[in-house]
């Protein structure tokens, strides 16, 4: 586990005060695809509404580290969100109590619009990206911050390598796996802690005989068993002990 996702951690368990965890990303950490997804709760940014009873591995976490220890957990993920979004929106997103963020994007910014006329060279766009990565992260530790990324989990192999989508006029110009190697690239250079998913979701499908497309609901955003097998990893990610009261 990286040590500095333990360092993190570490002040949660049995803090004499209430840390306050935020969690940022796109529909993936909103909770689509799980059940009983709905925009039916407090406000985030315009256009975008809370998701506090559906299905999803960030109400999981939610509900287990509020009941576990001294901590609140908010969840800001819009879906569609993108980078960008977060950095256009950071001074609603991110408030003065946040004592912890946790990040998970990137999924949409695999895909490059076909209004940009020319389609981009994928080596210059992921580093394009992988640059927002880290001024994010400077961002957030300008303001004090404790900061934990992750990389997200595959998609299925259809979607994932098509060229292009006509319908809503992109390319896709990276995957999700250079997803998960960008954000290693940055941990490794400027020292983030980070949390990969995409690896040991594979892994723990293929120990467990389990087609990993049958965890996803619409071959991008997990299921409940998808969104139940993120939830596992992400605790293990973390260091924390699930309880077996489940």
């Amino acid at each position: 586990m990286n040590i500095k996702v333990q360092e993190i951690m570490s002040r949660v368990i049995l803090s004499d005060k209430t840390i306050h965890i935020k969690l940022l990303g796109d529909s993936i950490t909103h909770g689509v695809g799980g059940t009983g997804f709905e925009q039916n709760g407090e406000k985030i940014v315009d256009g975008f509404w809370r998701n506090p009873d559906g299905y999803c591995w960030a109400n999981l976490f939610k509900n287990f580290m509020e009941s576990q220890y001294n901590c609140t957990v908010t969840n800001n993920a819009c879906s569609g969100a993108t980078i960008e979004f977060l950095l256009e929106h950071f001074d609603t997103l991110v408030s003065e109590e946040d004592d912890i963020i946790i990040c998970m994007i990137g999924t949409n910014n695999r895909n490059a619009s076909w209004d940009l006329g020319e389609k981009p060279v994928k080596a210059e766009f992921l580093k394009q990206f992988q640059d927002k990565i880290v001024l994010l992260y400077e961002k957030l530790k300008a303001l004090g911050k404790q900061v934990i990324f992750m990389a997200s989990v595959p998609s299925a192999k259809k979607g994932e390598y098509a060229e292009y989508n006509e319908e809503q006029r992109f390319w896709r110009i990276f995957h999700m796996n250079d997803v998960q190697d960008a954000y290693v690239s940055a941990s490794y250079k400027y020292g983030f802690p980070l949390i990969c998913l995409y690896s040991p979701f594979l892994k723990a499908c293929k120990d467990r005989n389990i087609d990993y497309e049958t965890l996803l609901a619409d071959g991008l955003h997990p299921n409940d068993k998808g969104y139940d097998l993120m939830f596992e990893l992400i605790l293990r990610g973390l260091g924390l002990a699930e309880t077996l009261n489940k």
